[in-house]
């Protein structure tokens, strides 16, 4: 449930973001992937994640397995669809708490481009259709170990309900808006 993120929880995202947008801008020839000079293994991990996305559905085996005798009804979990950033809002507004993400911590391709517009991508692309969730830290650091495509990106705190990137080198790109489905 977006609702159930609690303070002082682990963010944690099962992959890349923004590789569904990049992928629709080079199939719809809106971006040239010469000029950029894009790595073939981007463009068709791209391509791939826009033309044939795959759900996460192994995901919740992995969440029951990593429990360790934790007691917890509901945990803090939704989908990327409509990008990274309008997803963590979500689960900081709905959570009613500030949800605190380390640029440094995100996954990003090493392929993938650095900058406003390759941020702007990444962040607010949409249709990634990657989980988000939290989970106590001690709990966090065994699904990390049985996953590791899985990645901690953050945490919740007390606090007003919004988003805080740390360490973001261009934090300009935040002032775009989020993936609109229609």
């Amino acid at each position: 449930r977006r609702y159930a993120c609690r303070p002082k929880e682990v963010l944690l995202t099962t992959g890349l973001h923004g590789l569904s947008k990049l992928g629709f801008l080079i199939q719809s020839k809106k971006i040239n992937h010469e000029k950029f000079q894009l790595s073939e293994k981007l463009i068709q991990r791209s391509i791939s994640a826009f033309c044939r996305p795959e759900p996460k559905s192994e995901i919740l085996k992995k969440i029951i397995k990593s429990s360790k005798g934790y007691k917890i009804d509901e945990i803090g979990c939704t989908d990327s669809s409509d990008g990274l950033y309008q997803a963590i809002h979500d689960l900081a507004t709905e959570s009613k708490c500030k949800a605190v993400i380390d640029y440094k911590k995100i996954p990003k391709s090493n392929y993938w481009p650095k900058g406003y517009e390759w941020d702007n991508y990444y962040f607010f692309g949409g249709e990634d259709y990657e989980l988000l969730f939290s989970l106590p830290k001690n709990w966090a650091d065994e699904i990390l170990k049985i996953d590791k495509n899985i990645k901690e990106i953050g945490y919740f705190e007390k606090g007003n309900p919004c988003v805080e990137i740390k360490n973001c080198p261009n934090a300009d790109f935040l002032e775009a808006s989020s993936y609109v489905h229609f």
